[in-house]
């Protein structure tokens, strides 16, 4: 997820490091904050694949700041990654609005709409979150606690306005793309 993020970003254009940081702990910090240790390291091992370069820029105030640039290397990587994203980028919400924060750098709509299809696909399966002894899914109309109703609820609601925006989304790719889809009823 954050090499995604850090690859996604510097497509959009060069940045500082402590920009960078700022920009992905505001896609995914609220969640996941990112630490001085995670970044660096992973920026010098995107640096070290050749995926991003380092070069000198002067300082705004002072001292002159190491800006970073993603290269072609790297561009090619992220449209690796978008294009055929691991499952967890599908079926994680948290990785899945990385990948959705720049799937527009996957600049083929067809492909675009196969990534957004393989998620409608996801949201097609029925949640399961709460469990019995056996290990037998509860249903939502018997779960007892007012909070996990709740939470299915809002679970449910959330999905349905993904899949409508998903299903609009995907028909306006494959418009885009000339690519003709077939309904299931052979119209």
């Amino acid at each position: 997820m954050l090499k995604m993020a850090i690859l996604g970003f510097l497509r959009d254009f060069p940045l500082h490091g402590y920009d960078l940081k700022n920009r992905v702990a505001s896609l995914a910090g609220h969640v996941r904050p990112i630490a001085d240790g995670t970044l660096y390291p992973t920026i010098k091992k995107l640096e070290d694949a050749q995926c991003l370069t380092r070069r000198t820029a002067p300082g705004s105030v002072a001292a002159p700041r190491h800006m970073l640039e993603i290269t072609q290397t790297g561009t090619d990587q992220l449209r690796r990654w978008l294009r055929d994203p691991e499952p967890g980028f599908v079926t994680d919400d948290n990785k899945w609005y990385v990948l959705l924060a720049f799937l527009h750098h996957l600049e083929n709509p067809r492909e675009q709409a196969l990534v957004l299809a393989r998620r409608r696909e996801f949201l097609d399966q029925p949640a399961q979150l709460f469990f019995d002894e056996q290990g037998a899914p509860i249903p939502p109309e018997r779960l007892e606690s007012p909070f996990r109703k709740g939470l299915m609820q809002i679970h449910r609601s959330t999905n349905l306005t993904e899949i409508d925006w998903l299903d609009r989304q995907v028909a306006d790719l494959n418009r885009r793309a000339g690519f003709t889809v077939h309904q299931r009823d052979g119209s």
